[in-house]
């Protein structure tokens, strides 16, 4: 699969590039992970079930929201600038502190 650089990709894109096994997580990704308790297949579930909630195409990333199989929120950061490999930023369970509904709005910041 080839994503042409700079291009938006969709979460379909995202779930060949998982099954293809042609996504990598950054060394972040694994200890923020680890701290939540989430497991590789937490993260592969959520990005072949989830959807696209925020797009940051000025970085090639995309914010991906979906539950993992014991029903909690998930969030997975992923980066699409290798047109060859989908890499996994972070994942983090969100907060309600800066999420409303069902965490996939962020809250108005107040200045």
């Amino acid at each position: 699969m080839h994503i042409e650089g700079g291009a938006l990709i969709t979460i379909e894109q995202v779930g060949t590039f998982v099954c293809d096994d042609k996504y990598r997580y950054y060394t972040h990704a694994v200890i923020e992970a680890k701290k939540d308790g989430v497991e590789p297949e937490d993260i592969v579930y959520v990005l072949l079930n989830g959807k696209v909630i925020e797009e940051y195409p000025e970085r090639n990333r995309l914010l991906v929201y979906g539950k993992m199989l014991n029903d909690v929120p998930l969030h997975v950061v992923c980066n699409y600038s290798d047109p060859d490999l989908l890499y996994i930023v972070t994942v983090y369970i969100p907060s309600t502190v800066e999420w409303i509904a069902n965490f996939q709005k962020r809250r108005l910041r107040k200045k």
